[in-house]
């Protein structure tokens, strides 16, 4: 099937209501069978076809274990992620400290992976007794002293995704309350390997170009200028929707020089969406349906671009992608990019349960000698990258 023949629905609830009978009926239809085995049939290494079959049966039974047994040879993880898989398994408890969007998103991901949220810890009273959001009980770490036997052997992850208010936060627990040093895990930096991730299968070339899609707070241009090392790069183009995010991106890259920053998002063509503005990570464009069922609340309308539009005429070596759901647009709307650059990227690829076969194909189909590798960043679903070359 090529490019123009695909039906894509894009964003749409009947989108996932499909995903969900597929995974319902443990099956995938024969169409999307056949594109497996042909990526399948592309794949690198060992490593790549362990986490490929990983995923096509977590795909087709909803069934995270598959993802969740791989061995450790098999997944990126670095040594506190492995604190975390001992301390927070299937059945175990923990502690929140900060119940913000950061909270509420780790949250979801431990429940998803089994883990007890026995409480959130937030010094801000208004929040509590109990979190309106989740249900989940909420106590100030006054409460927290007062019942330290309660919870004191417990592990505490503290969410915030600012460095130094996490670490004070850390310091205020060890000190003022005595919780145990061990028992403590700073959510955001160490849940998953978000320091390699992107740039740790390629080896950097001389005059790299980078594009960033979906830049959040600018540690990814850092990260790929750190990459470059002593052979430097050309430029970096970033693009980043979310407006909060886009204001501390400004800032954030400003020093680094060489990069153009773009408040747009990216896909096909030059559009408006709906878009869930949480100014963090996991900001997104969203479905109509999705915006009525949140009641507009924390939607706005934001402009996409295709990079072949902005990046007319450049150069470009690298691409990364990171946009929550979006990437198969974004890479229709990049085509030309990549059909006369033939740029080295690196794509996630598990927003989506169908990702890790789409998006390849999608590549492919634009460069049939591509070479596909995946590597995986997290104890659960999500962090899996696919790195094309």
């Amino acid at each position: 099937m090529g490019i123009s023949e695909k039906q894509i629905e894009y964003g749409s609830d009947k989108a996932a209501d499909n995903q969900k009978t597929l995974r319902e009926a443990g099956n995938m239809n024969s169409g999307f069978r056949e594109m497996a085995d042909n990526v399948y049939a592309h794949l690198e290494d060992e490593i790549s076809k362990k986490i490929f079959e990983a995923r096509r049966l977590y795909a087709s039974t909803g069934d995270l274990g598959y993802i969740t047994g791989l061995e450790s040879k098999y997944r990126n993880l670095n040594s506190d992620m492995q604190v975390y898989v001992e301390k927070l398994q299937k059945g175990s408890h923990c502690l929140i400290y900060g119940a913000g969007v950061a909270g509420h998103y780790l949250a979801g991901r431990f429940k998803q992976f089994g883990v007890n949220i026995d409480c959130f810890i937030d010094q801000d009273e208004s929040k509590g007794p109990v979190d309106k959001d989740t249900g989940i009980k909420v106590i100030t770490e006054r409460e927290l002293l007062e019942n330290k036997a309660l919870y004191g052997d417990r592990t505490v992850v503290v969410s915030y995704p600012v460095k130094p208010v996490a670490y004070e936060v850390r310091k205020r627990l060890i000190e003022d309350i005595g919780i145990d040093e061990n028992n403590i895990r700073m959510g955001i930096f160490d849940w998953r390997n978000n320091q390699g991730q992107y740039f740790d299968y390629f080896a950097a070339g001389d005059n790299e170009v980078f594009v960033d899609c979906g830049c959040f707070d600018g540690a990814t241009c850092f990260n790929f200028a750190g990459w470059c090392g002593h052979k430097g790069f050309d430029h970096i183009y970033a693009f980043e929707a979310d407006k909060k995010n886009y204001e501390k991106c400004r800032e954030t890259l400003a020093p680094l020089g060489k990069c153009d920053l773009f408040p747009f998002g990216t896909a096909d063509a030059d559009k408006k969406v709906y878009f869930a503005a949480e100014a963090f990570e996991t900001s997104r464009i969203i479905s109509r349906e999705e915006a009525e069922k949140r009641n507009f609340e924390g939607v706005e309308e934001i402009e996409t671009r295709a990079l072949d539009d902005v990046l007319e005429g450049k150069r470009i070596t690298f691409i990364k992608m990171d946009i929550e759901g979006a990437e198969y647009e974004a890479l229709l709307g990049a085509r030309k990019l990549i059909m006369k650059n033939r740029p080295r990227m690196a794509i996630s690829v598990y927003h989506k349960f169908e990702d890790f076969v789409t998006l390849a194909d999608l590549v492919l189909g634009m460069h049939p000698d591509y070479r596909i590798a995946y590597r995986h960043y997290g104890f659960d679903d999500l962090e899996t990258v696919m790195y094309v070359e």
